[in-house]
């Protein structure tokens, strides 16, 4: 065995590298898989904010007894605090902080100064500290009853009560208050409540989870219109005058809420499912632990779409891995059968020697398992070093085939060879034995083309899922296997018919070049090999050719241009709008009011929309000088309706269009559908644009808050022009932020890594094959030089022996890969990848074609070195003993 391996080191070395890459990527795809699955998660999670929150809301006993100032009201809220903690499932609890104890009331209206001024009372409070702030004046809330009583129970019976409140800075100068201001608000129900400020401070700590409870507190809301201006913000209860809190306001307006936030890196892909179960079982539970407390959250929500999309990505990934290892399997089964065929007169020897098959085949398995475990070792070796972990799933496919294939090709030779069964003699015999052999290849290309289909119905069935569903998965695959063998089979044909067409051609070169040609044109494996790996290598470049420009249109959707603007509606926005757009580098701005979950209620149905309220001519101007959809419809926005408001409508059913109407600010506007909307943003919701001028016309108001840019200089424009207000959303830091989000980077690397194994496999399947049929190529252009065949005939004769069924295997493995992106990219779910609503349109780059070139390329060298070896041999030396070798 040893002399065997010796004599053919340098196949057993190329077997034992591709095994040693192929090893080196598939067994870092689990631990990467994983870790990029974690990383999307985390991320999903970190953007959802507090959407992504669990809040427990807690009921207060009703006591219709005597009103008591209770000192003990902060130790109450936190009791309820640690109860909500306790109710919570172990497996949630590990993944959220620690709560944030908050009592709220509503926003109530300011009475000293007349309509449009709101405040909201809160008290804040964790486990492990209470709200940092820094006071500017004042100080904070103190009790509203002397020192000596405040730490004991009094009978209160003045009402109102006074309670003491600090301001942030932001909401003090907004609602124009300062310390020592005393102020009556009143709640929707016009009860009234006594309101003392005690101090202005700023937060030490603004990105504290504290302050989110109450976004209003550093951020009030200001509002603009021609008859108001409207400010809605909050101030702080401290602990001293918590008891006051309690007094001041009516008990049904006081909301006790304990807010769990996520910690995003303790969220883990594999506990993603538990976790959803925990939050649903939670959210349908009346009653956890002491006390009534009932749950709300949509951090389920949020998980389940974010493992729709870890799913369709890992699914995505699946796709790739099975092409990679179907090109590692074809390779492996070339290099051994070029190995079994070097081996072949050692092989046939010791058959004919007496040794057994299984002889042969256990001394054959020894061989190449030493090889594969090598190999395999230092690609698991190369992977533990770089990644920190291996996974073994994938890379056991590829330790089998290298371990198998060439044992059980030699020892099928060796069987043919010793096989002792005669010839028949007559010609019937002889056919009915060619019948069976075309039966048993119809058989298996039936199997294949069979198998083929079975992938294709799953896939479009139910998509690739990410759970190990290898069926739907190999689809793409067994397409371009199934395109191989279709390909195997006319190629022989085809080459005959050349042959016969040459005959009629002057000149010897293509005569011998198309006799070479149909005689080695039957040979199955070098053909697959080719038109497989770069139909795979195709594929995997369209997936992510298209996924990147999905991510580019899928960010020009949600941005919608160039760079938007999103601040708090004001009647000076449409102002900026329009200085925005003589900005140099500008082409074209519009001013809208966008409302997301708009209810929106016809005669006979009704649904949730994304209303935009937009000055449709400037809209139009900006969609025509983008890459957006143009909407021609926008147009009929200026026609008359028969006393409605023109509107245009995308999605929702077909009652919805009849008797249509919206309540803007209690404000019943009728609306007339003349035509579909455009999509606007990213939403799947139902669009209804309507013109800012004809829906203010009907009596309401509507001040835009988003402002929209087209432009090369669109974002520097808008980014002068908003200041520190709101934010400025750019194009390109979008679609940055989508390619280099975790599941869109790591099916980049992952493809870009297995196309290259592809291309390299490609190549190599071009050397293995011409070498394969070296000795024959060279006793044949020996004999055909000794007639006098010239040097550069020689030269041609093999450039169009061996280009020839590369050219052909690379163009079909091209058309292979389109025409499986073509007709399966629809079902890989690629639009959750790219954050679009819809699949995204196919790309495929025009330098996918060059891989053609390069194996093209591959034989044209393999073809001149094989010319200049037949050339430096000797005319006696052929002449004598044909090919030297």
């Amino acid at each position: 065995m040893v002399g065997r391996a010796r004599a053919h080191l340098g196949l057993l070395v190329l077997i034992g590298l591709v095994v040693m890459l192929a090893t080196l990527l598939t067994s870092a795809i689990a631990p990467l898989t994983e870790r990029t699955s974690d990383r999307a998660i985390a991320a999903d999670v970190r953007d959802a904010g507090l959407q992504g929150a669990v809040v427990a809301t807690v009921s207060r006993p009703f006591d219709e007894g005597q009103r008591i100032r209770d000192p003990k009201a902060a130790a109450q809220l936190r009791e309820s605090a640690a109860s909500a903690q306790r109710a919570m499932p172990d497996g949630l609890a590990a993944v959220v902080r620690p709560g944030v104890t908050s009592l709220t009331s509503p926003s109530m209206h300011l009475l000293d100064a007349g309509p449009g001024r709101y405040l909201r009372l809160a008290y804040l409070t964790a486990p492990r500290h209470d709200p940092a702030v820094t006071y500017t004046s004042g100080g904070p809330p103190k009790p509203s009853v002397p020192a000596a009583k405040a730490d004991v129970e009094v009978a209160v019976k003045t009402d109102p009560w006074p309670v003491q409140v600090a301001l942030p800075r932001e909401a003090a100068d907004a609602l124009d208050l300062k310390v020592g201001d005393r102020i009556e608000a009143e709640d929707e129900q016009h009860r009234t409540a006594t309101i003392v400020i005690s101090g202005i401070f700023v937060a030490g700590d603004p990105d504290d989870n504290l302050w989110a409870a109450v976004p209003e507190l550093l951020h009030p809301v200001i509002s603009h219109s021609d008859q108001l201006t409207s400010v809605s913000a909050a101030a702080v209860v401290s602990t001293d005058s918590l008891p006051d809190f309690q007094l001041a306001l009516p008990f049904d307006d006081l909301t006790t809420r304990v807010v769990f936030s996520p910690r995003p890196a303790q969220v883990r892909w594999k506990q993603t499912a538990r976790l959803m179960q925990e939050i649903v079982s939670l959210k349908t539970t009346a009653s956890r632990g002491s006390g009534e407390i009932s749950w709300d959250s949509l951090l389920d929500r949020v998980l389940f779409d974010s493992r729709a999309r870890v799913s369709a990505a890992q699914g995505q990934a699946t796709v790739l891995i099975i092409g990679l290892l179907a090109g590692v399997t074809l390779i492996l089964l070339l290099a051994a059968d070029l190995l079994v065929r070097r081996r072949s007169d050692s092989l046939v020897l010791v058959r004919e020697r007496g040794a057994s098959l299984m002889g042969i085949f256990t001394e054959l398995v020894a061989e190449s398992v030493t090889v594969a475990l090598v190999g395999s070792a230092l690609g698991t070796l190369v992977t533990w070093l770089v990644v920190g972990d291996v996974g073994w799933r994938w890379s056991l496919p590829v330790l089998v085939v290298a371990s198998l294939a060439g044992p059980v090709l030699a020892t099928l030779r060796a069987a043919r060879a010793a096989d002792d069964r005669r010839v028949p003699a007559n010609r019937s015999a002889r056919l009915a034995v060619a019948r069976a052999r075309r039966a048993r290849r119809l058989l298996v290309e039936g199997v294949v083309l069979g198998v083929a289909v079975l992938t294709y119905v799953a896939l479009r069935q139910r998509g690739v899922v990410g759970d190990g569903d290898l069926t739907a998965s190999s689809a793409p695959t067994w397409f371009a296997i199934v395109g191989g063998l279709l390909l195997v089979r006319l190629l022989p044909p085809a080459s005959r018919l050349v042959l016969a067409r040459a005959r009629r051609v002057l000149g010897a070169v293509p005569l011998v070049v198309a006799a070479r040609t149909s005689r080695s044109a039957g040979r199955a494996l070098p053909l697959l090999v080719v038109a497989v790996t770069v139909a795979q290598l195709t594929t995997a470049v369209a997936l992510v050719a298209t996924e990147q420009q999905g991510q580019a249109a899928g960010a020009l959707q949600s941005v919608g241009g160039d760079a938007a603007w999103e601040t708090a509606p004001d009647r000076s926005v449409s102002a900026v709008a329009a200085k925005v757009s003589t900005r140099p580098g500008v082409r074209a701005t519009a001013a809208a009011r966008v409302v997301e979950g708009f209810g929106l209620a016809s005669g006979s149905s009704s649904a949730t929309v994304r209303l935009v309220i937009v000055d449709s001519a400037a809209y139009q101007k900006v969609l025509a000088a983008s890459p957006l959809p143009d909407a021609t419809q926008l147009s009929r926005l200026h026609r008359k309706a028969g006393g409605k408001v023109p509107a245009l409508l995308l999605g929702g059913d077909r009652d919805l269009r009849d008797d249509l109407q919206v309540r803007w600010e209690d404000t019943p506007v009728p609306l007339a559908v003349v035509g579909v909307a455009p999509r606007v943003g990213d939403s799947t919701e139902p669009v209804l644009v309507i013109d800012r001028a004809a829906f203010e016309a009907a009596g309401v108001v509507a001040d835009p808050g988003t402002v929209w840019a087209v432009g090369p200089g669109a974002a520097a424009a808008l980014k002068a022009a908003a200041g520190s207000a709101g934010t400025v959303d750019v194009l390109t830091d979008v679609v940055e932020a989508r390619r280099t989000a975790p599941l869109a980077s790591g099916l980049v690397r992952l493809a870009v890594a297995s196309a290259l194994l592809l291309l390299l496999f490609a190549v190599l399947g071009v050397a293995l094959a011409a070498a394969a049929e070296a000795p024959a190529r060279a006793e044949s252009l020996g004999r055909l030089r000794s007639l006098g065949l010239g040097h550069l005939d020689v030269r041609r004769v093999l450039l169009g022996e061996l280009v020839s069924p590369v050219l052909v295997g690379a163009v079909a493995g091209v058309v292979l890969g389109v025409g499986a992106a073509v007709t399966m990219f629809g079902s890989l779910s690629l639009q959750l990848v790219t954050g679009q609503s819809a699949t995204p349109s196919l790309v495929v780059p025009w330098w996918a074609g060059t891989t053609a070139l390069v194996l093209v390329g591959t034989a044209m060298l393999i073809a001149i070195a094989e010319a200049g070896h037949v050339r430096r041999l000797p005319l006696a030396a052929l002449l004598r003993g044909g090919d030297q070798r």
